[in-house]
């Protein structure tokens, strides 16, 4: 897919604070927010026969794999260029299949903000949602090493334990090197 504006992914563990994040990004900047589980959420609320494939997914902790759902990102993705100042894509890749599905078929990531929740703050988040059961943090970890280390270079590493203002604070700088357009480096502090 020809892709002319920035990309960024917002991974993390669940209830890590994607979801925050990305809305915060697209609040300031301006960006399309694709979030992929609220699409698996409106597919297993119409209750279809994928839409009742992603809730058995779902129930049995797992994560929808991209590849089910991908055609429905492309067409969210395609129907919103217009206008469009950057994407923000919410809670993928979640493997490196994904990495590698995403950058084939929406584009390669200008930025990747990996979310590091402990397990502790992940049970207290999901307890207070009332969430449905999930992957454990270490899951998450194992999970997403190859892509840390395939794209290390554009990947800030955050501490998603903090408040979600402070978590935003520290994404700001790399934002705005991505929103001036003639700039591609970022700066990823260790």
């Amino acid at each position: 897919m020809e892709n002319n504006v920035p990309i960024v992914w917002v991974t993390g563990g669940p209830s890590s604070g994607k979801t925050t994040l990305s809305q915060n990004i697209v609040q300031k900047y301006g960006y399309k927010h694709v979030d992929i589980n609220a699409m698996v959420e409106r597919e297993i609320e119409t209750e279809s026969e994928q839409g009742n494939q992603f809730a058995a997914t779902v129930n049995d902790a797992h994560v929808v794999p991209l590849g089910d759902i991908i055609l429905m990102v492309e067409s969210d993705i395609m129907g919103n260029r217009s206008g469009i100042r950057g994407f923000v894509i919410d809670g993928y890749p979640q493997n490196q299949a994904d990495a590698t599905l995403l950058e084939q078929r929406i584009g390669s990531p200008d930025l990747i903000i990996a979310l590091d929740v402990g397990q502790e703050t992940l049970d207290t988040r999901r307890s207070a949602q009332g969430a449905r059961p999930s992957i454990a943090a270490n899951v998450y970890q194992h999970n997403m090493q190859a892509i840390l280390e395939q794209y290390g270079n554009k990947t800030m590493q955050i501490d998603g334990d903090r408040d979600a203002y402070a978590v935003f604070e520290e994404v700001i700088p790399n934002m705005e090197l991505l929103d001036k357009r003639g700039e591609s480096h970022i700066s990823i502090a260790p």
